[in-house]
């Protein structure tokens, strides 16, 4: 959705029909009055950056003498905060918009999460679809899940899709981040598929990947599609499987960890023991931007394979062709020990 800002009295005119996103202007203001901040600082994914000319205005209104800025760097979740930028720049708050807080790192400054929860309706035609689908992969019990945006539109597909299947909803809440599949993986028992409410293809192939070979629709509000995933998922497990077979045989490593919530030490430090016990070799890397640049600038003839400990989503998404294999960290372990059966993402 692209907004264009015309000037003053567009700005002032535009709803949260218009935005897409409640942005809960309103709490922001509660939080910077309370916490008495002079000074904040705004982060959000690339997505929603083009509304910093609303958010401006909406927050100028009701704060005057305070001063905002936003954070240019890019927002791929809550893992990667900019607090300690924000600390360190004299901000008293950081205002994180798109995501929640993420379950594997604790702020290390004030910080508020807006989750900017879809306005977007879901047509009862949509949901209609994705239980055609459904019925043809012969599921009765269904699971449904959403990306943080799409939470309170869980509760409208649940009760049509409830016509015809039984509904499960984890006790956990609904929605997923990118990474992080542990509560669907934890109900794959009770249940014959998914259903998974989001944008993109990003969390929908995390969450087939996740628990191949369960039947999976994503329901997408802003394309107005119904799609079946099974097709997409079963083709990016190939070429998973292919790559965890290229990497079999290696014998120097890199891994390269991230920063922050992206840093995952013990499971270097783990597949690194695993490396050397085969008498391979870890070389270890930290790093906050990783892609294909950084990999051509490491490579050289004697490494065999690369591990990306960081997001575990880049070597499945943006470094998938890359001309030797890039693993998630599951998939190291798999090549490392060779119990290739059960295919995991991402630990």
């Amino acid at each position: 959705m692209l907004i264009r800002f015309g000037g003053k009295n567009h700005l002032e005119k535009l709803s949260l029909e218009d935005i897409g996103y409640d942005l809960e202007i309103g709490r922001i203001v509660d939080e910077v009055r309370k916490l008495g901040a002079r000074r904040i600082l705004i982060q959000m994914p690339d997505g929603l950056k083009h509304l910093a000319p609303y958010i401006s205005k909406r927050l100028e209104k009701d704060l005057s003498g305070v001063e905002i800025a936003f954070s240019a760097s890019p927002s791929w979740g809550a893992c990667v905060l900019e607090d300690t930028e924000a600390l360190e720049g004299g901000y008293d708050l950081l205002v994180h918009i798109g995501h929640i807080e993420y379950p594997f790192y604790r702020p290390r400054h004030r910080t508020i999460f807006i989750p900017a929860y879809s306005t977007i309706d879901i047509p009862t035609e949509l949901i209609a679809r994705a239980a055609e689908i459904l019925a043809g992969r012969n599921v009765r019990k269904v699971a449904i899940f959403s990306t943080i945006q799409h939470a309170r539109q869980v509760k409208k597909v649940a009760e049509i899709l409830s016509q015809g299947f039984e509904v499960i909803i984890h006790s956990g809440g609904p929605f997923l981040v990118g990474c992080d599949y542990s509560k669907p993986y934890s109900i794959k028992s009770y249940v014959d598929g998914y259903v998974i409410i989001s944008g993109g293809v990003f969390h929908a192939l995390g969450l087939g990947l996740a628990i191949p070979g369960k039947p999976l629709v994503k329901i997408d509000p802003y394309e107005n599609k119904a799609v079946d995933m099974m097709p997409e998922v079963e083709k990016i497990l190939r070429k998973r499987l292919y790559m965890i077979y290229r990497a079999m045989d290696a014998r120097t490593w890199v891994l390269i960890d991230g920063i922050k919530g992206q840093n995952r030490a013990w499971y270097r430090r783990y597949l690194k023991d695993l490396i050397e016990k085969r008498g391979g070799k870890a070389i270890e890397y930290i790093g906050y931007i990783i892609n294909r640049e950084t990999l051509l600038n490491i490579d050289n003839q004697e490494i065999d394979a690369y591990v990306i400990l960081a997001c575990p989503r880049i070597p499945t998404d943006d470094l998938d062709d890359f001309h030797k294999p890039v693993l998630t960290p599951a998939e190291a372990r798999m090549a490392l020990t060779g119990a290739i059966q059960n295919y995991t993402l991402p630990w």
